[in-house]
């Protein structure tokens, strides 16, 4: 196990659990995929298993058994959750919509569009 000090306020939506990854940070800011890149690759890489998170030190404890190491000083850290446990979306909900005119005018709906939240979780 390993423990990482971050400098700023980590992401609220860091949890145990998530994927850690690095990406080496290119003073030009283009990776392998950009014409001036250099040759130096910035693909991100999985260093290891969330275990703990400590906000009131900004610290992170994470697992690298199978998972390769910090790419150098220079890197940016991220954390990626499990998309099988954290989907998006509705899940097992339904909702039914009906449009009224109560105008005597002629109306014509283009677009409709919906954000639902669920209230109990």
């Amino acid at each position: 196990m390993a423990t990482i000090t971050i400098q700023d306020a980590l992401n609220i939506s860091v949890q145990p659990g998530d994927t850690l990854y690095a990406s080496v940070v290119v003073n030009n800011q283009s990776g392998t995929n950009h014409p001036s890149a250099g040759g130096t690759d910035t693909k991100p890489i999985a260093i290891g298993k969330i275990t703990n998170v400590n906000r009131t030190n900004n610290q992170v404890t994470y697992v690298t058994t199978g998972y390769g190491s910090i790419p150098g000083s220079f890197a940016y850290l991220f954390a990626s959750k499990d998309n099988r446990v954290n989907t998006s979306g509705l899940v097992g909900y339904f909702a039914e919509v009906e449009f009224k005119n109560y105008s005597s005018k002629s109306a014509e709906i283009f677009v409709t569009g919906i954000d639902y939240a669920p209230s109990s979780k």
